[in-house]
């Protein structure tokens, strides 16, 4: 596996692409085959680079990867980013990811109809939200923890949401410390009003960041998005035993 740091845009470039972003190519690379594409959107306090140590753990052959930096830094030295949730700066989270897919799709072989858009934490938030305004351009969400977006901005586009049935695999920790089952019924609920193909996975232990889930990911991806099989549900939702969970530990920037 090898990974395209975005390098800093040219002048005469500087209007077409601004965002920093980190492009992961599989293992074996091949041009001819049209790889499904994973955007990941990082967790707060880390940025672009976290696609390189979580892209191994899904698959290191079966996907393109394509890390996207925050739009709010979080720590003085310019490493750390969140995902801040004002109205422009929702917009600019949109920008830089519809950037990124296109930006990756002019370098890399991609499927154009196999994109995920994935995250962890604020990330995963951030994701979902993204893909309920364009529910066309993704094939899927994955989600690791974060919130299902509630509010009337994202929804507004309801009777259209609710034709496209965007399949999402929303992993908890059961005793995760940033879990509340208050707000997990609130956003099943709203999954449920929009008719998406909810399929949520709960994994023992306090953090959902860890290899088992990351794998999961990758069987998800293949039974809903390149072989698609019968819907999940909500309803159909699993519990994962604690054996293999121990949490993935990211590298300092």
């Amino acid at each position: 596996m090898r990974s395209y740091p975005s390098p800093e845009p040219a002048a005469a470039r500087s209007e077409q692409r601004r965002r920093p972003l980190s492009i992961v190519s599989p293992l074996h690379y091949t041009p001819s085959y049209e790889y499904p594409l994973v955007v990941w959107l990082h967790h707060s306090g880390h940025n672009e680079l976290q696609v390189e140590q979580v892209l191994p753990h899904i698959s290191v052959r079966n996907y393109v990867g394509v890390g996207v930096r925050g739009n709010q830094a979080t720590d003085v030295r310019g490493w750390g980013f969140d995902w801040a949730e004002g109205k422009s700066s929702i917009a600019t989270a949109r920008e830089s990811v519809v950037e990124a897919i296109e930006h990756t799709q002019a370098e890399m072989s991609i499927h154009a109809s196999r994109v995920l858009i994935a995250g962890y934490g604020s990330g995963a938030t951030m994701a979902c939200r993204i893909a309920l305004m364009e529910p066309e351009r993704f094939a899927g969400v994955a989600m690791m923890g974060g919130q299902f977006p509630t509010s009337q901005s994202v929804m507004r586009e309801y009777h259209r949401l609710r034709e496209r049935r965007l399949p999402i695999l929303w992993q908890q920790a059961i005793n995760g410390v940033d879990d509340c089952p208050e707000q997990l019924k609130r956003g099943i609920l709203a999954a449920e009003s929009i008719r998406a193909r909810v399929e949520i996975r709960q994994y023992r232990g306090d953090d959902v960041m860890n290899a088992v889930a990351l794998r999961d990911m990758d069987q998800w991806c293949f039974d809903n998005i390149i072989q698609p099989r019968s819907e999940s549900t909500a309803e159909n939702s699993t519990v994962r035993p604690s054996e293999g969970l121990s949490p993935i530990d990211f590298s300092a920037n």
